[in-house]
């Protein structure tokens, strides 16, 4: 306990709030939880004797709350394996916070009569469990794992991600083979370099010679094939791209290097190996971004379940006196036109009409809105929502591919396959660059043997172009420029997927937040209390009394108000979608909406609360003995640093826009909260309008750029010329987007755009330095002023210009 008003959870070790902590006796001893799930957990471990793990526990535990869990035996089906005696299954676990996690699990699940091994991996938190066939069922170790507050989850990986780590793993295994062989190469190099200006014995300079060309050949045909058939389909295709360039360059110098080698002239082998090996980092820094920020698109369509309680038919006076029961079916089997039975703390299966019941359903990972909604009959309801307080009874309208989530789903696919990748400034003139040296080379070979004869000068001065033409300052001027400043933002706490994010980011001239859990934190806050009846010491002791009893996130925020001591709550009673009741110090307390306290006879200022509301706060009213006592406002934060970072963007002549779902009256509130000069937004926007509001700035010529965090966000991430995602959002938004904030920092994108457009100007800079340096030095290899030794020197001065230029990028 760190004061008298905040206490830790005696499982999760979470800080809390006093007054919302539960508090029990556990074996005599006083004992506080954050939730009910910890609470749950505690009592399991003392009861089954495992309260060692209390002490067990090391510094790298992290507080925080047990993920309860729900999970379906189904979703692992697939994935066991079986013997002649028993079956096997790998899992992966959420939850595990330190190296006692690894112990209780182990040891709580081997003591299960059935169980043969069990083998948790703390590094990748998976576990395989061996059981006895018939002696204990996959449901019971399910439900076994999660009453100690870990959530099983099936092992799968999405095919993106399959393709990325692979990716990943080649450039990885190709860059290391180069960048080990061209150390090795560099040391023959110098020698060689060394010995041209200086004197070098005839025999070890051959030796040399052949140890560089022995070393270089891996490089080429191994770390260089994706390069090769690359330049090879292109080739085919009547094209070429960067990798052409990359390959006429290289190898281009190691068959020079091979005549070269028996001819007794100067070998380039080293230049092959160092534009490979230098290329392919790059590769593979961007092929790992790409891995680390995938794999969610395949998990979205998880949110629904994969069980649902199936009605025949339905009949309210069957089903009110219990001869009408539902039985569990697949989610499969599920038809538009049947009846599902919709218990608190259920996910819905499909979109349907609430027939019967009422409820408040979380629609957070759908819409973006943290107040659940309330559902009563002949309201809509989607597939994928929670279910939070009541029991519904739902007739199917959509299931399948048709549901709203799963159109979700439908219209990230579509953007991301329409959004076609931007080429580098590079790639626009590889097309005709490489032709062009190749001509320049030949028309070199005939001019000067048809001048003078002589075929070793003929080839030489041929080959001073090919070499002094290498493309190792032009193929660096975009990869470096990008590796340095995804480096870069990386350290700062923000991952980019690609490397053309950042050049179309430096070009984006519009930048759209969505408002809630971007510039807003999605956290409910009491705004202000208005006294009619009562004095506000009493109005705000018996609304947090009486909330203390209730779920709901409006209560959590009067509570987290409210730091004195709960008065006692006699006769609590919650009405879903309404409010609460109950009785203190002999009063009849109600608090909820005004339509419910008008329900129960009282008398409401509905002007003032519909002018609330009209502002976008939500109203909380209280009666005390069938009067009005007053009112509480409650509204969404702003991030504390939204508005410095929205006046860095504007100080850019960025047009800044802000989307939400409020009315007029309460968007406008907001803009004028942020002072932001230009700011402005566009209100009453349904999820499935952001993509389409995306298009609309498209279709007048702006680049635009689009930050989200929610489900909901996802089409609209997809669609933006650049989608940037919360780190904390939801996983879809991290997958439909392009650049991945990990701290949940919104100055990141102020930071991100400065850093991307200095990028593109070191870019521009590299590439002007890299051409002129051809147009220059091309027509005086043509003329036989340089020799290929030179050539080779010179091309290395080039490459160096650029790498110091691109370095600025990182201050």
């Amino acid at each position: 306990m760190s004061n008298n008003k905040t206490v830790t959870c005696s499982h999760c070790m979470l800080e809390i709030n006093k007054n919302q902590a539960i508090e029990e006796r556990v074996n005599g001893e006083e004992c506080y939880f954050c939730c009910p799930g910890c609470s749950s957990v505690y009592s399991i471990l003392q009861e089954e004797g495992f309260s060692k793990f209390y002490s067990k526990r090391d510094d790298n535990w992290e507080p925080g709350a047990v993920v309860r869990s729900n999970v379906s035996e189904e979703l692992f089906v697939d994935s066991v394996l079986e013997t002649e005696n028993s079956y096997e299954v790998n899992i992966a676990l959420s939850g595990i916070r330190c190296a006692a996690c690894i112990w209780l699990i182990e040891t709580y699940l081997s003591k299960a009569h059935g169980i043969e091994s069990v083998m948790v991996n703390y590094a990748t938190h998976k576990a395989k469990i061996r059981w006895t066939k018939g002696i204990i069922t996959l449901k019971e170790i399910i439900d076994r794992i999660s009453s100690i507050g870990y959530c099983p989850l099936p092992i799968s990986e999405s095919g993106t991600a399959t393709i990325y780590e692979k990716e990943k793993k080649d450039y990885f295994f190709r860059f290391s083979i180069g960048a080990f062989f061209s150390m090795q190469l560099m040391i023959y190099t110098i020698a060689l370099y060394a010995g041209y200006f200086q004197g070098i014995d005839e025999g070890l300079r051959i030796m040399f010679q052949y140890a560089a060309w022995l070393l270089s050949t891996p490089v080429m045909f191994y770390s260089g094939m994706p390069f090769i058939k690359s330049s090879i389909a292109a080739i085919r295709h009547g094209h070429t791209t960067m990798d052409t360039l990359i390959f006429m360059g290289s190898f281009t110098a190691y068959v020079y290097s091979i005549f070269a080698l028996f001819m007794g002239k100067e070998v380039y082998f080293d230049t092959t190996s160092m534009i490979i090996t230098l290329i392919l980092l790059g590769r593979y820094i961007e092929s790992g971004a790409k891995a680390r920020t995938s794999n969610a698109v395949s998990k979205l369509l998880t949110y629904q379940p994969v069980q649902v309680r199936f009605l025949s038919s339905f009949d309210i006076n069957d089903y009110i006196t219990g001869s009408l029961r539902s039985e569990t079916v697949p989610v499969k089997q599920v038809r538009a036109g049947d009846y599902l039975e919709v218990l608190p703390g259920d996910s819905i299966p499909a979109d349907g009409i609430v027939i019967y019941g009422n409820s408040e359903v979380n629609e957070s990972m759908l819409t973006g809105e943290p107040l659940p909604q309330v559902k009563n009959e002949g309201t809509k309801v989607f597939a994928g929502t929670g279910n939070v307080n009541g029991k519904i009874i739902i007739q199917v309208e959509h299931t399948g591919a048709t549901t709203t989530l799963s159109r979700i789903v439908q219209a990230v696919e579509d953007a991301q396959a329409a959004k076609a990748p931007i080429q580098n400034i590079a790639d626009k003139v590889v097309g005709w660059f490489v032709p062009a040296i190749l001509t320049v080379g030949a028309c070199t070979f005939i001019g000067w043997y048809y001048y003078s004869g002589d075929m070793l000068v003929s080839t030489m001065n041929a080959v001073s172009v090919l070499v002094i033409a290498c493309p190792c300052a032009l193929g660096l001027a975009t990869p470096l420029a990008i590796l340095i400043a995804t480096s870069k933002i990386t350290k700062l706490g923000a991952v980019a997927k690609a490397g053309d994010i950042i050049e179309i980011l430096s070009k984006a001239d519009t930048i759209i937040f969505d408002k809630t859990g971007t510039i807003t934190k999605g956290e409910l806050k009491v705004e202000n209390v208005a006294v009619y009846d009562t004095d506000k010491k009493t109005l705000v002791s018996y609304t947090a009394s009486l909330e203390k009893h209730s779920s709901h996130l409006i209560g959590k925020a009067i509570i987290n108000t409210y730091l004195d001591d709960f008065l006692a709550v006699e006769n609590f009673k919650e009405h879903p979608g309404k409010g609460l009741s109950g009785v203190i110090k002999g009063s009849v307390v109600l608090a909820g909406t005004s339509s419910y306290l008008n329900e129960n006879g009282v008398e409401t200022p509905d002007n003032e609360i519909r002018e609330q509301i009209k502002l976008g706060y939500t109203v909380a009213c209280i009666a005390i003995d069938g009067k009005f006592a007053g009112f509480m406002t409650l509204s969404d934060s702003i991030r504390d640093d939204a508005q410095d970072m929205l006046r860095q963007l504007a100080k850019r002549h960025v047009n800044i826009v802000i989307l939400t779902g409020d009315n007029e009256l309460a968007a406008a509130k907001l803009v004028e909260k942020l002072d932001v000069p230009s700011l402005t937004y566009i209100a009453d926007v349904t999820p499935f309008e952001k993509a389409d509001v995306v298009k609309s700035f498209q279709k007048n010529g702006k680049v635009c750029a689009m930050v989200g965090d929610g489900i909901n966000d996802a089409p609209a991430l997809t669609t933006a010329d650049i989608g940037i995602a919360i780190g904390q959002g939801t996983d879809i938004a991290i997958e439909s987007s392009d650049i991945v904030l990990m701290r949940d920092e919104l100055k990141l994108v102020s930071i991100v755009y400065d850093t991307s457009v200095v990028t593109l100007r070191v870019i521009k800079q590299n590439l002007f330095w890299a051409f002129s340096y051809n147009i220059i030095m091309v027509p005086l290899a043509v003329t036989g002023t340089i020799h290929p030794v030179f050539s080779a020197g010179l091309m290395s001065i080039s490459s160096l210009a650029v790498v110091f230029n691109s370095l600025r990028i990182s201050r």
